[in-house]
């Protein structure tokens, strides 16, 4: 199959106070439909390549560009980039962090990156409403998550990985880069036990829904046993952080290891902070403070106030990395906290859009400087790779629509959830969202008049949730069930 550029197939935006965002918009599909690749090796399915370049296809960036490719209606290759890994998967439940295809092996021997297939899986669901993939996916995801806790679990329950660049943050200080024996140097990594977690939550909820109650239950209680031993062990109630672990064999001789990274936000999206509203609270704390996350361009892979930070970026000594800058956007909107959500995305966002305008860099980059308007540096002097609609298509087209514009998707409930905190007039228009086609229009805010405009078209039944950010009335209807056809509704 050729996957070519038609932007009338896409989802539109339209964004009347940020035309520049809409411009990205668009410059960001075009660019990533040059980013497919067809190998022609027997059994692979055409995929998108990180970078134009790209010779391998990697676990996390095929799970994360997932999140962006599902606008696209098919025209891109998207959730089948997840096939690749999956005919890959040994017997014993083995998937590597990344495979060349042509000739195909592994590009990484014996190393693991970022078990988010189950996450990825479910989010896809949500907006396709195509749930006839769990069938064959959940047993190849119970055989990955049952691979890594045999062989990535320390005795004190906490897990490892061989090193910083099998978490996905290179060059970080957090733990022996690169480990001598792949064996993480004594290192409990936070960010896999929290990808433990979310792997788990979202197996139980394809089990369930497979009316797997078997499968439902295990996964449901290996859940809660990891959401308790990563608040028990990863947590630091002195700085009220989660922290990695050096393990040293013993419960008397952990000890937490004084590196703040942006892997600890995978806290927020598993829930294993929701046991505690005091975790979330602190750990906001740390993001909202301009000594450490809250730079102006958040959020750096390593905290302003560690020694190793570097203000350029240094690849993951301080970068701003999109898929990690998502992935804590997605966490605090789970914790409920939209607005600060929104302000990460907006606030990244406008640094891509500038550096992308910029004649001197005008371009999509890996990564980007967390105090300046330019790409990061590299961890050897230069700059990162540009023509990366790879996980930083994320920005102008993911965050843009789920955090900007505020869309968030409930397949099952056949609900649409619309958070409206634009101002001026915006719009979504030929959205695809469980099987149908979807137009959403707000009027520019008024404040001189009660209430706001909101116009949808829609082909199907279905319902619309519809909130305006800081605006509550509890009397206000505020879910509609929409019949087929065109629709005027006023909001507060």
């Amino acid at each position: 199959m050729e996957y070519v550029y038609d932007e009338k197939a896409l989802p539109s935006v339209e964004l009347e106070k940020h035309p520049e965002w809409e411009d990205m918009y668009k410059s960001a599909w075009r660019m990533a439909f040059k980013n497919v690749r067809h190998p022609s090796t027997p059994g692979w399915k055409p995929y998108m390549g990180a970078l134009n370049d790209s010779a391998n296809i990697w676990v996390c960036d095929s799970n994360f560009m997932v999140f962006f490719t599902r606008y696209s209606g098919g025209t891109l290759p998207s959730i089948t980039d997840l096939d690749n890994f999956y005919r890959l998967q040994r017997e014993d439940g083995y998937i590597s962090m990344a495979y060349t295809p042509e000739p195909e092996r592994e590009a990484y021997p014996g190393r693991i990156m970022m078990p988010i297939f189950a996450w990825t899986e479910w989010e896809y669901y949500n907006l396709s409403g195509d749930s006839s993939r769990f069938e064959k996916v959940v047993p190849v995801l119970v055989k990955y998550f049952d691979w890594i806790k045999r062989n990535r679990r320390r005795p004190n329950g906490l897990y490892w990985y061989e090193d910083s660049g099998s978490s996905g943050l290179d060059n970080s200080p957090r733990g022996g880069y690169p480990s001598l024996n792949q064996d993480g140097s004594d290192i409990c990594f936070v960010d896999l036990a929290c990808q433990q977690a979310l792997s788990a939550m979202h197996i139980s909820k394809m089990a369930e829904f497979l009316g797997d109650s078997q499968t439902a239950e295990r996964f449901s209680a290996e859940y809660s046993e990891l959401a308790g031993l990563i608040n028990r062990r990863h947590w630091c109630a002195r700085y009220g952080f989660y922290y990695d672990l050096n393990y040293k064999s013993s419960e008397t001789c952990d000890y937490y290891l004084n590196h703040k990274t942006v892997a600890s936000f995978w806290s927020l999206l598993c829930g294993a902070a929701d046991s505690d509203t005091w975790k979330q609270r602190k750990m906001t704390e740390h993001l909202l403070d301009p000594g450490e996350f809250w730079t102006m361009n958040p959020v750096p892979g390593l905290s302003r106030d560690d020694p190793n930070y570097d203000p350029m970026g240094n690849y993951h000594c301080g970068s701003v990395w999109s898929n990690m800058d998502y992935m804590v956007a997605s966490g605090l909107k789970r914790c409920g906290m939209k607005y600060l959500a929104r302000e990460v995305a907006v606030r990244h966002l406008s640094t891509v859009e500038k550096v992308w305008n910029d004649p001197a860099w005008g371009n999509i980059w890996e990564a980007y400087s967390p105090e300046y308007y330019r790409p990061a540096s590299s961890a050897r002097g230069g700059v990162v790779r540009p023509n990366n609609v790879g996980c930083t298509g994320l920005v102008p087209i993911s965050m843009l629509i789920e955090f900007v514009i505020g869309l968030d998707y409930n397949a099952r409930k056949n609900m649409v959830s619309w958070n409206i905190s634009e101002k001026g007039r915006h719009a979504i228009k030929n959205l695809g969202f469980n099987g149908q086609k979807i137009a959403l229009t707000a009027e520019a805010l008024d404040i001189s008049k009660p209430g706001r405009i909101v116009k949808v078209e829609n082909e199907e039944e279905f319902l619309l949730d519809v909130c305006s950010e800081g605006i509550k009335i509890p009397d206000q209807k505020r879910v509609y069930r929409l019949k087929p056809g065109r629709h005027e509704l006023k909001v507060s």
